[in-house]
């Protein structure tokens, strides 16, 4: 079975902020307040007082995939409200509410932050601040998961403690009986294939409407009107000069300056930064020519499909932008093409640090990524400038922040392995092997004919019986076995002898971020306190060197 360990990364205050688009401050409010423990929930100790009178504590769980369109919460609001009734009926108590709000399950890829947080709750036997966790309450189990993996891992982290119970709008299952988890297990799979065949429909889709020269596009591009095939005078000429402007030689900072301050945000109403320019300008709709998967749409005659909507620049002019853009330098310091790109991070927090100035004027953090760049002795993180969705207004010494915090990295990594307990091997792995082995001769001999039916079912019934026996005797092996202590491992010689690339991947396994604030001005002083690493949670997969 799959690993149950939640690959989620713990929050911080001054975690990187998120783009704000139209209602979304009070979308977030309405998030914020379904999730964690539900107002209506009794305080700890009345809680376990109805628990030892048979109600059992149990989390909700609520999930939409797709909320572009209102931009409400609706969704989630609605499940929660439908996961308090089925608690009702099934005399459970709801102590604690996880919610992921546009976000798939079915998708490669996508982070459920509080998925990953449920999980860590069902393994630990409790909710982050101390109440029992007897089960859990959802509209439905494809809210959960819709592929096998994901539900193996909510069954591993579900029946890690006895006696719990699953309701949903369909009834309440023991997940604990093996014909359960195989109907949960057929029904990842079912949807699993439902939502392959359709991303397949879609696709096709897609390509049928891109080959007949139609607008795809679910919202308004930028510099078009709401039909999406006449030009927005006034947008269309800002996009028009910043071509203009790089095929002139001026850089893609000030073509993204002149966006900026042209009075025209972007068709969602954000203000322009370098990368969104750099996007725009590359997108062959500007030509009239349209890209699905990386490439242009092209007719039987292997011709690029021209739209059905105005084009803004010529072909020509389009191919110079993107043959232009495609030799940039990426952010971060390399050619994204080059010989350097396959070394890995080019400094050893790069993509961890983050700036903590505060901003006007609520005094938020910045949030944004600090990239590391070359001085004249080493090398220092400085933030992203406004147009990269930074502050540009703060920088740190790199040798000292990473010495900082490799020295931080290097205490935890020997704390963990100093109380990391050491489990004697399973002394019944040869008589498993052993006893799967007679299992598959004993179906092999079958298969020819060599025993007859009566025979086969009886001595199968009598393997399979071992099999379930010394399998639950290798998984309860860890719980009747009391570990001791692991010897120290040689921590510090381990990563003195690790590349820059190595020493980056265990940072980024053990940290969610390093938090760089604002010190005295005019001091040069390093100041340790100023940089506050962010841990990853300790329930995450262990780290070794």
């Amino acid at each position: 079975m799959a690993d149950c360990e939640p690959s989620g990364l713990s929050k911080s205050p001054t975690g990187p902020r998120t783009k704000r688009r139209g209602q979304t401050s009070e979308l977030d409010l309405l998030v914020d307040n379904l999730r964690g423990v539900p107002d209506e929930t009794p305080a700890l100790p009345e809680a376990l007082a109805l628990r030892d009178a048979g109600w059992r504590l149990v989390v909700a769980y609520c999930r939409i995939s797709n909320d572009r369109h209102r931009k409400d919460g609706h969704g989630v609001s609605d499940q929660a409200q439908h996961c308090a009734r089925i608690a009702a009926r099934h005399r459970m108590i709801i102590v604690h509410r996880y919610v992921d709000n546009d976000r798939s399950a079915s998708k490669v890829g996508v982070q459920r932050p509080d998925f990953d947080a449920m999980l860590i709750a069902l393994r630990n036997g409790a909710s982050a601040i101390g109440y029992p966790v007897d089960g859990v309450v959802c509209v439905s189990d494809d809210r959960l998961y819709r592929d096998v993996g994901t539900c193996q891992r909510f069954l591993q982290c579900f029946i890690a403690h006895p006696s719990r119970a699953y309701a949903d709008d369909f009834g309440s299952y023991d997940l604990y009986n093996e014909d359960s988890a195989r109907r949960s297990l057929l029904g990842a799979a079912a949807a699993r294939a439902e939502s392959a065949k359709q991303q397949h429909r879609a696709r096709l889709s897609h390509r049928a409407r891109a080959e007949r020269g139609e607008p795809v596009s679910t919202r308004r591009p930028f510099g078009w009107n709401a039909d999406r095939l006449t030009l927005h005078p006034g947008e269309s000429e800002v996009v028009r000069r910043g071509v203009h402007g790089l095929l002139a030689g001026e850089t893609l900072t000030a073509v993204a300056q002149g966006f900026a301050t042209s009075g025209y945000p972007t068709s969602l109403g954000n203000p322009w930064q370098r990368q969104t320019v750099k996007q725009l300008l590359r997108n062959p709709r500007l030509c009239g020519y349209r890209e699905l998967g990386g490439v242009l749409v092209c007719d039987g005659d292997g011709e690029p499909v021209i739209g059905r909507w105005e084009p803004i620049v010529s072909h020509e002019e389009w191919r110079r932008v993107t043959r232009l853009l495609g030799g940039q330098r990426h952010a971060g310091g390399w050619h994204r093409q080059g010989p350097d790109q396959s070394k890995g991070a080019p400094y050893l927090l790069t993509g961890l640090v983050r700036c903590g100035r505060p901003l006007p004027p609520d005094g938020q953090p910045c949030g944004a990524s600090m990239h590391g760049h070359p001085t004249r002795t080493s090398h220092e993180y400085r933030c992203r400038s406004a147009l990269d969705g930074g502050c540009g207004r703060l920088s740190r010494q790199g040798r000292a922040v990473d010495d900082l915090i490799t020295e931080y990295a290097l205490s935890e990594l020997e704390r963990r392995y100093a109380s990391a307990p050491t489990i004697a091997p399973w002394p019944g792995a040869r008589e498993l092997a052993l006893t799967t082995r007679r299992k598959t001769a004993l179906q092999e001999q079958w298969h020819e004919g060599e025993i007859s039916d009566s025979v086969y079912f009886r001595l199968l019934a009598e393997e399979e019986v071992e099999i379930k026996r010394l399998a639950n005797d290798q998984r309860n092996w860890p719980v009747r076995n009391r570990p001791g202590l692991r010897e120290n491992t040689e921590v510090r010689a381990d990563w003195a002898r690790l590349a820059t690339a190595a020493r980056h991947t265990v940072l980024r396994s053990l940290l969610d971020s390093v938090i760089i604030l604002l010190g005295v001005k005019g001091s040069h002083r390093f100041d340790p306190t100023l940089v506050i690493p962010v841990w990853r949670t300790m329930n995450s997969p262990a780290t070794s060197v």
